[in-house]
């Protein structure tokens, strides 16, 4: 919570509405968060339990991401129209229902529309939360707010499967009821304190540009979609391996934990990085630090090893999520900015859905082959990235949010489609 003290420490109205926005997404995203991931770690083993094959488990795990791309870009563009906060509660309350329909049906179809139900809120929550930081907090402090975020669901993470992991495979209803309550809960602060604003107009066809013509949109795009292959490949990867190099059930537990806390404590450091630095580098340095942990993992024997590795990973990994989201919010205008969000979020929950598809079977071929592949695909995208980000600004100009009618439009580097005003989010707020 240090980034969310420091984040617009003043005392103007404008400073204390973002920072009540910041701390309600955060806190939202928490006990979202915390209550989905707690069903991870025993689902695939009560889905087999409720008479799904391991064919069908697959496709229900693959569901969820699937659900995810078709919702992320039409719901981010529609928050743009309609407002983040509906888009926010929308999402939240998808997850929830579908969380409480698998408390009680449990037939094996009918648990892979519930998966999926469940994908496609999350996917639109994680959209308008981006966006709504975009739009409100200045660009000055726009790492930080998204620190805060990335940091405070990675905890949630980290304790919800542990909590999951306490009730078995019995109190697995319950805890799909405990899930639905934690995502409801995580409609207060985002009713309580995020913008009330009914969205902006549409941009007219003039004022429109094309998202694959803004080079700075679609170098972020190529940094989602690598950061997804790995994601995705881990899902199914991680375990595998470790369980190959002789680790207990609980020594996998404690991999992610040991991942997400070492990730959550960086965000910070992360997030006032990114409001010094040049984003553009620390993108860099989060997908090498991936390919390189990626490459390394399969050759490694010691399970000690593998798991502190993968604390070390967490801490270069987490520069990527605030330098990327802070990035895209300053390529667009804050009209678009959930369509952008959407579009580079689909890219990156496609690649996470076709990488955990593949992955299994590499894995079957040889343990270190989908490990390498995954890594030499980041290292393509990073060599991608570096041509589309040649000549396109990458630090925090200092202004206020792009959003915010208070904001000055810098001239736009070549590229870049140009930065307009879209009337002062804050004033809205609260």
């Amino acid at each position: 919570m240090k980034s969310l003290r420091k984040l617009a420490s003043g005392n103007t109205p404008e400073e204390r509405a973002t920072r009540r926005i910041v701390m309600a997404l955060s806190i939202s995203a928490f006990a979202e968060w915390g209550g989905a991931s707690a069903v991870l770690p025993l689902l695939p083993v009560y889905l087999r339990h409720k008479g799904s094959s391991v064919a069908l488990i697959g496709v229900t795990m693959a569901a969820f991401f699937a659900a995810a791309v078709v919702v992320q870009y039409p719901l981010g563009r529609l928050s743009d129209r309609v407002g983040r906060r509906t888009i926010q509660i929308a999402g939240l309350i998808t997850y929830a229902v579908g969380s409480v329909l698998f408390a009680f049906i449990s037939a094996p179809l009918a648990a892979l529309a519930f998966r999926a139900l469940q994908g496609a809120g999350t996917g639109i929550v994680d959209v308008a939360n981006s966006a709504t930081i975009g739009e409100v907090v200045p660009e000055h402090q726009r790492g930080r707010a998204y620190g805060a975020l990335y940091g405070t669901r990675t905890v949630g993470m980290a304790i919800g499967p542990f909590l999951g992991g306490l009730l078995g495979i019995g109190g697995m209803r319950w805890l799909f009821l405990a899930a639905a309550a934690a995502v409801l809960i995580a409609t207060v602060p985002i009713m309580m304190f995020t913008p009330r604003f009914g969205g902006h107009e549409p941009l007219r066809a003039s004022e429109r540009t094309p998202l694959w013509r803004n080079r700075s949109v679609l170098g972020v795009a190529v940094a989602f979609l690598a950061g997804g292959v790995v994601v995705g490949m881990y899902e199914v990867c991680w375990s595998l391996l470790l369980t190959s190099r002789g680790a207990h059930p609980w020594e996998l537990g404690l991999s992610w934990t040991l991942f997400a806390i070492p990730f959550a404590i960086m965000s910070v450091p992360a997030g006032w990085l990114v409001d010094h630095m040049d984003r553009r580098y620390l993108i860099a340095v989060a997908l090498f630090g991936a390919a390189f942990f990626a490459a390394l993992y399969p050759f490694i024997d010691s399970v000690a090893w593998l798991i502190g590795l993968g604390g070390a990973e967490a801490a270069a990994v987490a520069l990527g999520g605030p330098a990327q989201s802070s990035q895209l919010a300053h390529s667009v205008s804050a009209r678009e900015l959930g369509r952008a969000q959407g579009a580079v979020s689909s890219a990156q929950t496609g690649a996470m859905a076709v990488a955990a598809t593949i992955a299994g079977v590499l894995f079957g071929v040889h343990i270190w082959l989908p490990f390498v592949l995954a890594s030499g695909a980041v290292l393509v995208c990073a060599g991608v990235c570096g041509l589309l980000f040649r000549g396109v600004p990458g630090r925090a100009t200092g202004g206020l949010a792009v959003g915010s009618g208070l904001a000055m439009s810098p001239v736009p580097a070549p590229g870049i489609a140009p930065i307009s005003s879209g009337g002062n989010a804050l004033e809205r707020a609260g």
